[in-house]
């Protein structure tokens, strides 16, 4: 894959995110410089992961795409988003907010997914999963390289994490 090819591939999910944490968290957030990720621990303590597979057609060819998207949230930023979002007051992360950043995910990825199909990319996603804990680490598809972004909102930083592989 190019750099031109992952930077298409990137910007959908950017610009997702914007209108989400717009309309559903009331808040604007601001993406920092993609960088390689060379490790595999999370930079949060909560992390909402969905697995993306598909096709990718262009010039007569199709590929098969498969990757994953990954939004991870320190503790205090994910329980800000959470109640900005359902409008509550919590003080920690609980059960009551434990499915809002799978939710976030869904909405991120059904829009992305939305704005690379007239680039030729027809993604299934899975259902979202979330890991909870200081230093977890996640499960990459061999061989995919791993993009992650740094995002800034009013309630904190959290992380977006992009691979896919053709």
């Amino acid at each position: 894959m190019t750099t031109q090819q992952f930077i298409e591939f990137s910007k959908p999910f950017i610009q997702a995110a914007k209108i989400i944490f717009e309309t559903m968290i009331f808040t604007k957030i601001e993406a920092g410089k993609p960088q390689i990720k060379k490790d595999v621990l999370t930079r949060g303590d909560v992390s909402s992961i969905i697995g993306i597979t598909g096709k990718h057609n262009t010039d007569n060819k199709s590929d098969s795409v498969r990757g994953m998207m990954v939004l991870s949230w320190p503790a205090a930023t994910y329980v800000k988003i959470a109640n900005a979002m359902l409008m509550e007051s919590f003080t920690e992360y609980n059960e009551a907010i434990a499915d809002v950043g799978a939710e976030i995910s869904n909405m991120v990825l059904g829009n992305a997914k939305r704005d690379l199909n007239p680039l030729g990319y027809f993604l299934d996603m899975a259902i979202p999963s979330t890991i909870v804990g200081k230093n977890h680490s996640i499960s990459y598809p061999s061989d995919a390289t791993v993009v992650i972004i740094p995002i800034v909102c009013a309630h904190g930083e959290f992380y977006m994490e992009l691979c896919y592989k053709m």
